[in-house]
This record gives C-alpha cells, sequence and structure tokens, in this order.
C-alpha cells in the first residue's frame, strides 16, 4: 500500500475528487437554468404589434437563413415566437406571398380551443380600433380574423383538426398576406 505511506498522495487524490464533484455541481446548475417568465400581456402586444408592423416589409427583419423545399417552391425562415409554447416561421409562398406563421404543438380538441381562445382574447386586445375582427366557426374548429379597412395585413388565430386520419387538433397564428385556400 503505497500511497499510504505518501501523504501527499493522498491530499492530491482528495483534492481531485473534492474539485470534480465541485465541477459537477457547476455544470448540473449551469444546465438547469431557471426558465424565463412568461411574458406579460403588455409585453406580449408590443411583440404581435413588431410582428404585424414588420408585415409592411415582407418580414425583413426576421428573415436570416432560409430553407428553401425543393417540392413547393417556399422559402422557410425560422424566427421568433410572439406567444409562449409557440414555433414561428416566416413563409414566402412560390407566388410571392409572405406570413409570418406560428404553431402550437398538437393535441386533443380541448387543448387546440383552449390555446386558441386564450390568444384571440389577447390578440383582441392588442389590436383595438382601427382593427376589425370577425369570428368564423366551421365542422372542424374556428377562426378569428383582424383586419384593416383599406390594409392588405390580416392577423389570423385559429384552432382545427386537419383532414386525414390523426386525431390532433392544431392552433395556428397567421399574420400577413391574405391566406387562401389553394384553387381545387
Amino acid at each position: 500500500m503505497q500511497f499510504f505511506r505518501n501523504p501527499g498522495f493522498l491530499i492530491m487524490r482528495a483534492s481531485a475528487l473534492v474539485g470534480g464533484v465541485g465541477l459537477l455541481l457547476l455544470t448540473g446548475c449551469a444546465s438547469q437554468q431557471a426558465a424565463a417568465p412568461n411574458p406579460t400581456d403588455a409585453e406580449l402586444c408590443a411583440s404581435l404589434v413588431d410582428v404585424v408592423a414588420q408585415s409592411e416589409t415582407r418580414f425583413r427583419k426576421f428573415k436570416t437563413t432560409p430553407t428553401i423545399s425543393p417540392f413547393s417552391g417556399m422559402t422557410k425562415w425560422e424566427t421568433r415566437a410572439v406567444f409562449p409554447s409557440s414555433t414561428c416561421d416566416v413563409l414566402e409562398w412560390a407566388g410571392g406571398r409572405t406570413n409570418y406563421v406560428c404553431t402550437w404543438p398538437e393535441g386533443a380538441e380541448a387543448e387546440a380551443r383552449a390555446t386558441y381562445e386564450k390568444n384571440a382574447g389577447l390578440i383582441a386586445g392588442c389590436l383595438t380600433s382601427p382593427w376589425v375582427k370577425s369570428e368564423t366557426r366551421g365542422q372542424t374548429g374556428g377562426a378569428t380574423t383582424f383586419t384593416q379597412p383599406g390594409k392588405p395585413t390580416q392577423v389570423v388565430m385559429r384552432y382545427f383538426k386537419p383532414r386525414g386520419v390523426g386525431q390532433a387538433w392544431e392552433t395556428s397564428l397567421t399574420i400577413g398576406d391574405e391566406v387562401t385556400s389553394a384553387p381545387r
């Protein structure tokens, strides 16, 4: 037992062990950063109004590195989200239409409707006169559309069940050029 005869060896090993544990604790603390607090309604409104204003420049402020779809001709830029728990992109369609689009995780109808109602209500509080609000309901969901007379920009909050086999519902926010159905 050579290390018992050399007290410096034991001190060196103990120091290494304590230092390693300290490093692990620091690394663990750094990786468990506190989650950012949810923005206030005023902060959400300011962010929403900023995104709406950017529609006049085709969201140039949010365009960094594009991804181009070889199938649809659509160009996509990932960008910051207006609302918590959403994922947002700027989409430029082959026909030139540009939209800022956010989606929330898919889920049950009740979850999608709750997300829709909460955010549509917040948007209504942010986009006051001269914005005009209209609501539509369909067989699988609903939408609230905000427009201004004589202006091309729309803000559309909706929840819906996509066509197809799945059971998941979706919630989305679209800002920018009017969203129209593709010709059939």
